[in-house]
């Protein structure tokens, strides 16, 4: 008799209690690990069926993304352009993150001194991760934030590492929501500043100091981004305006029944779709690479040819402005020469053009019947009303290896009310303080960090995340009243899943 009722007890329990007893769903986490100590971070691949002199400015775009800037002409510790051992994949330094500056041009604040040390994660190219701090020294240390330490002691500077950039968290750069006068500020204010670097001797006077970053979050007036992977831009850059559309027309009747609406954020010039960016803010990969060159490292160039931070003290007599531009050398002792067809281009031009011909993302070659039951799932509560799974790029492209190509991005590259758990309050051209673009999903299996302020690393909470109900203006933090996200009504069918449907969603994306 006692034995039948501790039976019975077990079954009342599973039955009442499930979360008790069941296992719950869980992100399986990044796709391939995360990076050790000592290990080399991958090469990105081509484009397949790159045209021969399109396939040298990608390894070329390569190169330039990996220089490391100094802060003068005269300042870099090796020849400037200088071509590293060829290593299979491009000539590049083969230690990375590079500690050897061969490009001239950084800003007098900056975020980065290289482009890759925000987009190295899982390979280079990718989105940031996490690299080992002390470059080119016998004991490698563990890999972790490069912002923590590495680029803000760099070369004696004087710097603080804000406490928004944590040691093994993302990295980050931050945009003011509001001006001291209550006006909407919204643009990127660079973390770092070149004062006390030893390597620059024009600058003995600069005396730029850091935002105040602690008394500003004491305002609630931070807003944070984190990387995206470049992959595939190239493709998302050959979509043309009526693909998009095209495809928000034919949802439009089952995102009605959800509440879904989304809209384009267009350029204020052209009209046209803009597609780059967390609100998609960038019309093109040229517009999106320039201004990263200007806003993430100082360096001005032909597309924003003012510095933005023009204080002379800190820009020394030895960096012409803007300072990326055009090569017009008359020979290459600089490896500026305009007679040079690889040397003439800008580094932010050259840099362009890997982003755009670098390879997409590859998802698992056999995924799991899990993950692909989660796919079926995934289109069956909504999330591919949103995340678009596919669109096609325009036939008749100048680029063979971009025209008429399947671009299985998973995003209708339109932005949507996301509800007041992820507005930022940051306005961007169509693009409102709770409206976000559709991050496309390819590649999202080996990310470490998710949403666009890199809040979590656990799949599970970036999708609950999604949800949010709407919500009053509050006077006193200058915010405004948001409407619920357009995401609920598919939060709400995600979490009455099963734990094992909920799983196989999770298990379908880390596959992607």
């Amino acid at each position: 008799m006692r034995q039948y009722s501790l039976r019975m007890l077990v079954v009342v329990s599973l039955l009442c209690f499930p979360s008790i007893w069941l296992p719950a769903q869980k992100d399986p986490g990044v796709r391939g690990g995360l990076p050790v100590a000592g290990q080399p971070v991958p090469h990105p691949q081509p484009l397949p069926g790159l045209q021969v002199n399109d396939a040298k400015l990608f390894l070329e775009g390569l190169q330039r993304a990996g220089e490391l800037e100094s802060t003068c002409d005269s300042c870099a510790t090796s020849a400037t352009g200088a071509a590293f051992p060829v290593t299979g994949q491009g000539e590049i330094d083969p230690i990375f993150p590079q500690f050897h500056t061969n490009s001239n041009g950084l800003g007098a604040r900056f975020n980065a001194e290289q482009c890759l040390l925000c987009h190295m994660q899982p390979a280079l190219g990718g989105s940031a991760g996490f690299i080992v701090p002390n470059p080119g020294e016998p004991t490698p240390m563990q890999p972790e934030n490069p912002m923590f330490r590495l680029v803000p002691k760099r070369f004696g500077r004087l710097n603080v590492t804000p406490a928004f950039e944590e040691q093994f968290g993302p990295v980050r750069e931050v945009r003011f929501k509001f001006n001291p006068d209550g006006s909407r500020d919204g643009g990127v204010h660079q973390i770092y500043t070149i004062r006390g670097d030893i390597t620059d001797p024009t600058i003995p006077n600069c005396a730029i100091t850091q935002p105040d970053f602690a008394a500003e979050a004491a305002k609630n007036n931070l807003a944070f981004r984190i990387p995206l992977q470049m992959f595939g831009l190239g493709l998302i850059d050959s979509i043309q305006d009526r693909e998009i559309l095209a495809h928000h027309a034919a949802t439009a009747q089952l995102r009605a029944e959800l509440g879904i609406t989304g809209h384009p954020n267009r350029s204020p010039n052209d009209g046209t779709i803009s597609r780059f960016g967390w609100k998609a803010q960038n019309k093109s990969v040229q517009m999106f690479v320039a201004e990263a060159y200007n806003v993430e490292q100082g360096v001005d160039n032909d597309l924003f040819p003012q510095a933005m931070e023009e204080d002379p003290a800190c820009n020394g007599t030895d960096k012409p402005h803007p300072n990326d531009s055009v090569r017009i050398d008359t020979d290459d002792l600089r490896g500026q020469g305009f007679d040079n067809p690889l040397h003439v281009m800008a580094d932010w031009v050259v840099f362009a053009f890997f982003s755009r011909f670098i390879d997409v993302p590859h998802p698992v070659d056999n995924p799991s019947p899990s993950a692909q039951h989660g796919r079926t799932l995934f289109n069956d509560v909504g999330c591919s009303l949103c995340h678009t799974p596919a669109m096609q790029t325009f036939a008749n492209n100048a680029e063979p290896a971009l025209a008429d190509k399947t671009a299985n991005l998973f995003s209708d590259l339109l932005v949507h009310h996301m509800g007041a758990g992820l507005a930022d309050n940051i306005i961007q051209g169509n693009a409102g303080p709770d409206e976000f673009r559709t991050t496309p999903l390819w590649g999202i299996g080996t990310r470490i960090f998710f949403l666009h302020d890199g809040r979590t690393q656990d799949l599970l909470k970036a999708i609950q995340a999604h949800a949010s109900p709407a919500s009053p203006p509050d006077p006193r933090t200058k915010t405004p009243a948001y409407p619920a996200s357009e995401a609920n009504a598919v939060i709400e069918r995600f979490q009455r899943l099963s734990v094992p449907d909920k799983q196989a969603i999770l298990d379908f994306l880390r596959s992607l």
